[in-house]
């Protein structure tokens, strides 16, 4: 009965965590399509790609940026 308590805890912290990841990118696309307009898909496919404390700097990161080169440059450092 025990590891079942625990598969269904555990399985509940894995699907927080997705849902929080996946609130993280999609806040970030929208920070940034309002900033820069128009986002290319590479950016996108990367962003998609990052761990969530990468994504929790770069909502931070965001109001630094000045162009789209610079959350190139941003992400270069990441990969």
């Amino acid at each position: 009965m025990q590891d079942e308590r625990g598969r269904i805890m555990y399985a509940e912290k894995k699907g927080e965590e997705k849902g929080r990841l996946k609130e993280a990118i999609a806040l970030i696309i929208r920070l940034l399509k309002k900033r820069f307009g128009e986002i290319p898909a590479t950016i996108i496919n990367q962003i998609e790609d990052l761990v969530l404390d990468d994504l929790e700097s770069l909502r931070e990161d965001i109001l630094d940026f000045n162009s789209l080169e610079d959350l190139q440059i941003w992400l270069e450092k990441r990969f």
